[in-house]
């Protein structure tokens, strides 16, 4: 009988040796570990981090490659990688922080806080937000820009002169200029710059050590790489985000990442009405669902379950943040390089962490 009772303690020594510092089985981390080694090694990408949480902890993260191949540096999650439209994520929550502090009102005319011209200026936050405002997308090299602008107001040059692609709120239209226009309306209505509006409305509030404008030069930012699947990498060309910081000029941690995902599970950094404009789907005048409410993408997976995602590209970078509220699960992602990797890997890498749910018969 003793050597039966001995047996069970062995067996739940091992069982809690079998688990990190942050109470994840590791299993469940050799699994995910198996998923994104074979992303990056099938893929070439220089350097990829992750980070992991459930409910309040960080269940897992780590680097994989480098984040500077020439200097021998490491990713790891800390490091500050170009997120790309990520960014809008940051945009939008920042959008509705404002909103809440009523300085801005969503269904206002931007015209209202900017000279624009007629047909732009009758679109609303929440339209843009929602890529309803009919404001079009990038166009033939626009994507790639060495100019530097003075402020988010230059920059929307680029557009303001064209045509709205559809009468606002009656074509969804992905645009990440009308995420553009969106921080320069928030700089008009608050006469502060961007930059200094997402660091005191959210870097520090929720303490995010690698959130910051491209143009900074953190130390533990990733060095941008050209890579492809055949195996090339090369230095990405040299380019400026300074026109784009609201929809795609952000560097981001996955650390960071994942802990301004968590910050949006429950009310307190946004109060309960703005969690649920934001996670609530739009619609078009015809009453048809976007699957888009204030910035987020939401979805249902295979299994039923209610996700919120978005993923980011830029010149020398790709990110990935993917939400399952209901399990409150995070999986962020990112790296210096963009190979085609999304949101297939980041749900693949939730579904190891994520408790089995069959839908019913």
């Amino acid at each position: 009988m003793w050597i039966s009772a001995l047996s069970a303690i062995v067996a739940v020594l091992v069982a809690t040796q079998a688990r990190d510092n942050r109470g994840t089985s590791r299993p469940e981390v050799d699994s995910a570990r198996v998923i994104v080694e074979g992303l990056v090694r099938s893929q070439h990408i220089p350097g990829l981090a992750v980070t992991v949480t459930r409910g309040d902890s960080v269940v897992w993260h780590e680097g994989f490659g480098f984040a500077d191949r020439a200097a021998g540096r490491t990713a790891r999650p800390t490091t500050a990688f170009r997120i790309g439209s990520v960014s809008k994520l940051f945009t939008a929550v920042l959008l509705m922080r404002l909103a809440e502090q009523h300085v801005v009102a969503l269904d206002t005319p931007i015209g209202t806080y900017l000279p624009l011209p007629p047909a732009i200026a009758s679109v609303t936050l929440r339209q843009l937000s929602g890529h309803l405002g009919g404001i079009r997308h990038y166009r033939g090299r626009e994507f790639f820009t060495r100019t530097h602008y003075p402020n988010l107001r230059a920059g929307l040059e680029v557009f303001l002169g064209d045509s709205l692609l559809a009468p606002p709120g009656t074509r969804y239209s992905y645009s990440s200029y009308g995420y553009n226009l969106i921080g320069a309306v928030l700089e008009a209505a608050t006469r502060r710059a961007y930059t200094e509006l997402l660091r005191q409305s959210l870097v520090d509030p929720l303490r995010l050590a690698a959130t910051v404008a491209d143009s900074s030069q953190l130390p533990a930012r990733a060095h941008l790489y050209d890579a492809d699947t055949a195996g090339t990498v090369q230095d990405a060309q040299v380019d400026d985000l300074s026109g784009r910081w609201p929809s795609g000029g952000l560097l981001s941690s996955t650390d960071d990442l994942a802990r301004f995902a968590q910050a949006l599970f429950a009310p307190g950094f946004l109060t309960r009405g703005s969690l649920d404009q934001m996670f609530t789907s739009q619609h078009l005048l015809s009453g048809a669902s976007t699957g888009v409410g204030i910035g987020w993408r939401i979805a249902t997976d295979s299994a039923g379950r209610t996700y919120w995602h978005h993923g980011g590209t830029s010149n020398g970078g790709s990110a990935f943040l993917l939400v399952y509220p209901a399990e409150r699960v995070v999986v962020a992602m990112a790296s210096n390089a963009f190979t085609g990797w999304g949101q297939r890997q980041a749900m693949a890498v939730a579904e190891v962490f994520l408790p089995i749910r069959r839908l019913p018969n």
